[in-house]
C-alpha cells in the first residue's frame, strides 16, 4: 500500500462517466463490477471500488460517458494498478494506461477524445451552475 498518496482531493466523482472492472470470481467465471471514477487523464485514471486488486497487475476496465444522443464507450482497456489506498471499506486505485492504448491510429485516441469531452462537459456544468447561482 502507498500511505503517502493523498486522496483528500478526490471527493467528487466525475459526473456522467461510469466504469466497470472485470473481476475474476473463480477458475472460469468473471463478472463486471461498477466502479466510481474520480479522475481521468490520457495516461491514467483514479477509481474507487470495494474490490481488491494487487499492485502492478493489469485489470480490465470499460468506460462509458453519457452523451446525447449516444454514449461514448471504450471497452476492455488494460491499465496497470500503480497505487492503492484504503478508505473505509473501499479502495482508491491509480491506474496507468499502457502506451499502446494511448497511441492513436487515427488523429486522436479514444481516451484523449473521452478526456476532452469530460473536460468540456464539466466546464459547461460549472457555467450552468454559476449562472443559476447569480440569477435572482
Amino acid at each position: 500500500m502507498t500511505a503517502d498518496w493523498d486522496t483528500s482531493q478526490l471527493n467528487l466523482q466525475i459526473p456522467d462517466l461510469t466504469g466497470q472492472v472485470k473481476v475474476r470470481r473463480g477458475f472460469l467465471k468473471s463478472e463486471w463490477v461498477d466502479v466510481k471514477i474520480y479522475s481521468l487523464a490520457e495516461k491514467s485514471c483514479i477509481i474507487k471500488t470495494d474490490e481488491l486488486f494487487p499492485l502492478n497487475n493489469k485489470v480490465t476496465i470499460s468506460l462509458q460517458l453519457k452523451l446525447e444522443p449516444t454514449d461514448l464507450v471504450i471497452d476492455s482497456l488494460n491499465p496497470t494498478v500503480l497505487k492503492q489506498k484504503k478508505e473505509c471499506s473501499c479502495f482508491f486505485y491509480h491506474l496507468e494506461f499502457n502506451s499502446d492504448t494511448t497511441k492513436a491510429t487515427s488523429v486522436e485516441s479514444p481516451i484523449a477524445r473521452m478526456v476532452d469531452l469530460v473536460n468540456k462537459k464539466q466546464q459547461i456544468n460549472k457555467k450552468v451552475f454559476d449562472l443559476s447561482q447569480t440569477t435572482p
